[in-house]
């Protein structure tokens, strides 16, 4: 079979489970990383326009993300032929929001010639292992159905909790927020924060007490947006042992 019958014959299958469950987010890209097929739900996800054929389906180029980045990688894919999956912090059904890419390489078995992509998209769902585990282990408890704007917690609070919540200390905090900012930000800018503000909104005098407060409440299941846009995170294998 030659590469066209084998590309034309993928796509006339994709359509068919299209037709009979418009339920995945999948696109098949040519040698130039150009939409030749998308299913409905990755043109709902993505946008009708940028998800014709002969566009590269991608977000638009804004802020730090770059077109050019997806679309390199995605030739990356086909030419070394191996899978790549990533969780992404992008434009998803209109709003920016963590979802995880999987790009893997078209390859026609008869001619062994790597002839496109196959970009499949998924939302990703709260997924906090550690918290879940302990949660199961009934050391932490399950937590509150709770309107959390009654907090007001201003922008910078709920990239502190978010990052507290994942180990980092002030000083981490400081760091990781510098590098988004490109400015200087103190760990003593942090440590007020959370002595003269956060302690104070939940009612917790220690840093121990907040974490398991913020815990209860189920603050670990949130992301602030601002935290979100164009990040990429390779995603492996995790290992037993």
């Amino acid at each position: 079979m030659t590469d066209e019958e084998f590309l034309a014959r993928v796509i006339a299958k994709y359509k068919r489970i299209d037709e009979l469950m418009p339920a995945f987010r999948i696109a098949i890209k040519d040698t130039e990383a150009k939409i030749v097929f998308a299913t409905h739900m990755y043109k709902v996800t993505r946008g009708e326009t940028v998800s014709q054929e002969g566009s590269y389906g991608l977000p638009p180029t804004e802020y730090k993300y770059n077109q050019n980045q997806s679309i390199t990688e995605e030739l990356e894919v086909r030419e070394s032929k191996k899978i790549k999956h990533s969780i992404n912090m992008n434009y998803f059904e209109g709003t920016i929001q963590p979802y995880m890419t999987s790009k893997y390489p078209l390859i026609n078995p008869d001619t062994d010639n790597s002839i496109g992509i196959i970009v499949v998209l998924h939302k990703v769902l709260y997924s906090n292992i550690q918290h879940q585990l302990m949660r199961a282990l009934e050391i932490y408890k399950q937590p509150k159905n709770i309107d959390f704007e009654q907090y007001n917690l201003t922008r910078r609070e709920k990239e502190l909790i978010f990052l507290f919540l994942n180990g980092l200390s002030s000083k981490e905090i400081a760091l990781v927020l510098s590098k988004l900012e490109d400015k200087d930000i103190s760990k003593n800018t942090i440590d007020n924060i959370f002595s003269n503000q956060l302690r104070i909104k939940f009612n917790s005098f220690s840093r121990e007490a907040l974490y398991e407060k913020l815990i209860e409440l189920g603050f670990d299941r949130l992301i602030p947006r601002d935290l979100l846009f164009n990040v990429k995170i390779p995603l492996q294998h995790i290992k037993t042992y």
